[in-house]
């Protein structure tokens, strides 16, 4: 049986975030093991803000879940809400890969990749979005 080659990439402030306030936990490691069994996701990146708080504990934890983490520096913004604003290089990697996998799953929950699952969709590189809260998405 030939393997499939499906890249996931996650945003992880988003997800975490809209699973917090749906008042679920979401366990990391089952979830990998979906994206790889549902979706054939070899490799599942997950963008996140670094915070030193995390580095033994939840960044641990989701390597040993099999996640890539790809990490950025986290600012605090006008309200005083720390944001890590992954989406750039969330984006920049999907590109950058873009002939090292077969077909994408966008993990986000609001549309600032509308663009980008429109683009991977013409290129016939979108397996799946998964969204984490629907009422935040549009819809492609």
């Amino acid at each position: 049986m030939r393997k499939i080659n499906n890249y996931a990439f996650i945003d992880g402030q988003n997800l975490d975030k809209s699973i917090k306030k749906q008042g679920l936990k979401l366990n990391y490691k089952k979830f990998r093991e979906f994206l790889s069994d549902k979706f054939g996701v070899s490799k599942a990146f997950y963008f996140i803000g670094y915070m030193q708080e995390y580095t033994n504990g939840f960044y641990k934890d989701l390597r040993v879940c099999n996640y890539t983490l790809s990490f950025r520096k986290p600012v605090i913004d006008s309200d005083g809400k720390i944001k890590a604003n992954v989406d750039a290089n969330l984006i920049t990697h999907v590109m950058m890969k873009l002939n090292s996998y077969n077909k994408a799953v966008i993990v986000a929950g609001d549309s600032d990749y509308y663009c980008l699952c429109k683009y991977l969709i013409r290129q016939n590189k979108l397996c799946q979005v998964i969204v984490p809260c629907k009422a935040k998405c549009p819809k492609i």
